[in-house]
C-alpha cells in the first residue's frame, strides 16, 4: 500500500521537541529498515530511543550478540501493535520510556487496534502533549 506522508509535521513535532523536552528522556518511535524515514526523532533531537538505526546499533555493539538489537527492535514492534496494556507498561519500564511518538510513519507502520491505546489512556498512563494534524507526541506518567 502507497502512503504519502506530509513531511513537515515530523518537522513541527521534531522542533517542538527541541524546544520544549529538557534533559535526555527515552523516546519512543516507530523503526523501519535501514535507509528509510525511520528513527527521525531521534536522529534530528539527539534524544535516546529505544533502538536506533538498526545497522549502526548492530555495528556499534558488535561485542553483543545480534539478537540483543533485533529484540530491541522486536519490542518496539509490539509494543506499538499490542492492546495489551500490561505488556504497554512492561516495555516502558523496560526501557523508562518517557515520550511516545505516534506520527504518520507509526499510523503507516501499525494496526488501528494498537494505536488505539494511545488515545484511550491519554490522561491515564501518559498525557497529550504535542497534537498536530496525524502527529502526536504522549509523556508518560510518572505512575507507570
Amino acid at each position: 500500500k502507497e502512503y504519502l506522508m506530509d513531511l513537515s509535521q515530523d518537522y513541527q513535532a521534531i522542533r517542538w521537541m527541541q524546544e520544549n523536552v529538557e534533559g535526555t528522556p527515552v523516546i519512543i518511535e516507530g523503526n523501519v529498515s535501514e535507509y528509510r524515514w525511520g528513527n527521525r526523532f531521534s536522529i534530528y533531537t539527539g534524544l535516546p530511543a529505544v533502538v536506533g538505526w538498526n545497522w549502526h546499533q548492530r555495528q556499534q555493539r558488535a561485542i553483543n550478540p545480534s539478537d540483543w538489537v533485533y529484540e530491541r527492535v522486536n519490542e518496539v514492534n509490539e509494543f506499538y501493535q499490542t492492546s495489551d496494556l500490561k505488556r504497554t507498561e512492561e516495555i516502558i519500564q523496560n526501557y523508562t520510556i518517557e515520550y511516545i511518538v505516534v506520527g504518520q510513519l507509526e499510523r503507516a507502520m501499525y494496526s488501528s487496534e494498537g494505536l488505539k491505546k494511545f488515545s484511550d489512556q491519554e490522561g491515564i498512563l501518559w498525557d497529550l502533549v504535542y497534537s498536530s494534524k496525524d502527529t502526536e507526541i504522549y509523556r508518560v506518567k510518572k505512575t507507570v
